[in-house]
């Protein structure tokens, strides 16, 4: 079901209830701004981007998956779900980009936890990263200044997975590394068949339609071609409802 404002999605899948959030203005990008010299298209494709983050009431748990990049803004709709930010018990973080990150703070990155009563799973080796003082020395000043106050904040409240593994009950975190190194899939269980969201693995369903074209703005094209193969291959074999950040609105892959 649509909510009544753009700004949010509402749906249900088997005893799960959720809620896409757009947590920032979308936009539409030329796909050979995406490609290699070598596949450029022609006549080119203008696809259309969201900017999104995710919660999910699952097993009477409430859970958001990535935070975007304006904490207030957020809680914003999740007001309208009556829901405040001390009821997230758990942040499901797919990787540290700004746009899926700087939401766990307040006031556009820079004030107190925006889920001051959740824990934080996370990909360990990407965690092991951020307390590397050599991470930050090519980081613009307010990425370091979000990355090490948000490290600060969550020191004791991280859930470290380093493979795939259950997170806890009926949510698995599944390594989907290429995007970015560390970055992960999670996939939640239902009465129905699974919730995966992928984050950034598959920003547009252009590349699950050509699962061989490389995308420039991962940081390892070769690495992400790879985890998307098998992340299409999972959504195939089990059903599953798949949420993509980027995805155009509202975030949801058809990969039947």
């Amino acid at each position: 079901m649509q909510s009544n404002q753009q700004s949010m999605h509402l749906f249900d899948h088997g005893d799960v209830t959720g809620a896409i959030i757009s947590a920032s203005p979308g936009n539409e990008r030329s796909l050979n701004d995406l490609l290699p010299e070598s596949l450029q298209q022609t006549p080119d494709r203008t696809l259309s981007f969201s900017y999104s983050c995710c919660y999910l009431n699952h097993r009477d748990r409430n859970i958001m998956v990535d935070a975007g990049i304006d904490g207030d803004g957020v809680l914003a709709s999740l007001k309208e779900l009556g829901l405040g930010g001390e009821d997230i018990e758990l942040v499901c973080i797919t990787h540290v980009d700004r746009d899926h990150v700087a939401g766990l703070l307040l006031q556009i990155g820079d004030g107190e936890l925006t889920y001051p009563n959740a824990r934080y799973a996370i990909d360990g080796a990407l965690w092991e990263e951020l307390h590397k003082p050599e991470t930050y020395d090519s980081l613009p000043k307010h990425l370091r200044r979000l990355f090490q106050r948000l490290k600060e904040l969550i020191e004791d409240k991280v859930i470290l997975c380093t493979e795939e593994m259950e997170v806890t009950e009926g949510i698995t975190f599944v390594p989907s590394p290429g995007h970015r190194p560390g970055h992960a899939a999670y996939e939640f269980k239902t009465t129905a068949t699974p919730v995966l969201h992928l984050g950034d693995a598959i920003l547009n369903p252009v590349f699950a339609e050509h699962l061989d074209w490389p995308n420039t703005g991962d940081s390892f094209p070769d690495q992400a071609i790879e985890s998307r193969k098998l992340l299409l291959d999972r959504i195939q074999k089990i059903g599953a409802l798949a949420i993509g950040t980027h995805l155009p609105w509202p975030c949801m892959l058809n990969a039947h």
